[in-house]
């Protein structure tokens, strides 16, 4: 896998130590966290470190940045998974940043990737959409910034799905 990305308006790239304050400002705002089933509220520096050190050795997550701004993340880690900082909804950036790394991980596997969203995420469920995915089922995962356990609607993307939106 490819040390960065980049797409037409976005360079994905790994987490450096200097990135600390921005993912932990964008991720403390709840408006952000309470979509994130591992992120807790408030969430700070130091939590921002310590999922740099976990996930230093995964080949398949992306700080996701605009121009010179760090705006999100997008990952491969089982299940694909996004986040954009508030300031950047709206604007397709998930949607762009998600099509690269799907469009890398059906070039190097043919395995079906799951992901998902939690109940009223209507942004990222239409993100999903757009990539091709299905729904397959609704389970209930703990939210950490929420305190609780919330439905997650469970979707599949295969391969031919991938193919047959482009």
């Amino acid at each position: 896998m490819t040390n960065q990305i980049e797409t037409e308006r976005l360079l994905l790239r790994p987490y450096r130590a200097s990135d600390a304050e921005a993912v932990a400002t964008q991720i403390g705002d709840f408006k952000v966290s309470k979509w994130l089933t591992r992120a807790p509220y408030p969430y700070s520096v130091q939590d921002a470190l310590t999922f740099f050190d976990k996930i230093a050795q995964e080949p398949m997550v992306y700080a996701v940045c605009h121009e010179t701004d760090l705006i999100g993340c997008v990952s491969i880690m089982g299940d694909l998974g996004y986040w954009c900082g508030v300031a950047h909804w709206g604007q397709g950036f998930a949607t762009e940043a998600a099509t690269a790394l799907v469009g890398a991980h059906f070039a190097d596997s043919d395995a079906p990737l799951p992901s998902g969203h939690l109940a009223g995420n209507t942004g990222s469920r239409r993100v999903l959409e757009k990539l091709g995915f299905v729904p397959t089922e609704i389970v209930e995962v703990e939210c950490l910034s929420r305190k609780a356990c919330v439905a997650n609607h469970r979707m599949i993307l295969t391969r031919t799905a991938w193919e047959a939106r482009t």
